[in-house]
C-alpha cells in the first residue's frame, strides 16, 4: 500500500474513534464490553481527545510532498501502533473483552507493519513521501 492512503485510513480511524471516545464515551466502550464509572468516562474524553488530535494531524500532513517531518510522523506511528498491538494483544489475552477488541488488536498489528514497510523501504538517498 503506498503511503497517502495508509496515513487516509489511520486519520479516518483515528478521528472515527476520537470523536466517538469524546462524544459517547460509555456507548463506545460497551462496545468492548466495559463499563465506565465517572473517572473513566473523563480518561475515555482524553483518550479521544488525542484521538482526534492524531487524526487532525494526520489529515493535514495527507499531502506532505515527503520532509523530515513527515519521517518523523511515520515512524512515531510505526512504532506507536506495534506498542498498540502489544498493549492491545496482552489486553484481549487477559482482560474480559468483547470479540471486537481483536479488531483492534489487527488494526494496530497491519497499520505497524504497513509503516515499518515504508520506513525499511526508505533509504538515505531518497525523501520519504506520500507518493511512495
Amino acid at each position: 500500500m503506498k503511503l497517502k492512503p495508509l496515513i487516509l485510513v489511520m486519520a479516518v480511524l483515528s478521528l472515527v474513534w476520537g470523536a466517538g471516545f469524546l462524544l459517547l464515551p460509555a456507548q463506545m466502550w460497551g462496545l468492548y464490553g466495559i463499563t465506565l464509572d465517572s473517572g473513566g468516562i473523563y480518561i475515555a474524553r482524553m483518550l479521544g481527545v488525542v484521538f482526534f488530535m492524531l487524526g487532525l494531524i494526520l489529515w493535514l500532513a495527507k499531502n506532505d510532498p515527503g520532509s523530515q517531518s513527515l519521517r518523523a510522523i511515520v515512524i512515531g506511528l510505526g512504532v506507536g501502533n506495534l506498542i498498540g498491538f502489544v498493549v492491545t494483544l496482552w489486553g484481549q489475552l487477559t482482560v474480559d473483552i468483547s470479540m471486537l477488541g481483536w479488531v483492534g488488536v489487527s488494526s494496530f498489528l497491519l497499520l505497524g507493519l504497513g509503516f515499518g514497510y515504508h520506513l525499511l523501504q526508505d533509504h538515505p538517498t531518497s525523501d520519504l513521501s506520500v507518493s511512495n
